[in-house]
């Protein structure tokens, strides 16, 4: 009786474990990407984007060119939930202000792990800039962080800042 108790609470503690998983951004890049880097010989003749494994997540889908993080996932990006979006907070180094950009994630999504989430259009249009400091977050539908990535800088304690330590 003992162990067949005992089994079931190591039973039990295994699917606690597997479902626990938290989803994590393996690697991140980031650059500024041409429009016409997103072209493909395919969209000529359909006249639509073929993104192909790439999952695309743009804050301006209407523009491709932009400064773009390239994520790779854990998980497939058809295995996010519905209604999961990307949280994106940057410093720009022409201003000092935080600027925070929510990025929907296409109900449409390739069965890749790798992801372009771009700061299109108007929302970065400097080619040679880059962040000062940035922080992702891809969080679900009820704003539950499902995983974070920040750059060195975001780490910065403010109070260390403020007392010039």
């Amino acid at each position: 009786m003992n162990r067949r108790v005992l089994l079931f609470f190591c039973a039990i503690n295994l699917v606690a474990l597997s479902a626990v998983h938290a989803l994590e951004f393996r690697h991140v890049a980031y650059r500024y990407v041409e429009a016409k880097s997103f072209k493909r010989i395919s969209e000529y003749f359909t006249a639509r984007e073929n993104p192909g494994n790439r999952l695309l997540c743009r804050s301006r889908p209407a523009e491709r060119a932009g400064f773009y993080f390239i994520l790779s996932l854990d998980e497939h990006s058809r295995k996010l939930p519905q209604g999961t979006q990307f949280v994106v907070e940057f410093i720009r180094p022409d201003d000092p202000e935080t600027k925070t950009i929510r990025v929907p994630v296409p109900e449409n999504r390739p069965r890749g792990k790798e992801v372009y989430l771009g700061l299109t259009g108007d929302d970065w249009s400097d080619k040679t800039a880059r962040p000062v400091a940035w922080r992702l977050r891809l969080v679900d539908a009820s704003g539950k962080v499902l995983a974070e990535r920040k750059s060195f800088l975001w780490e910065r304690p403010a109070d260390k800042v403020e007392s010039g330590s």
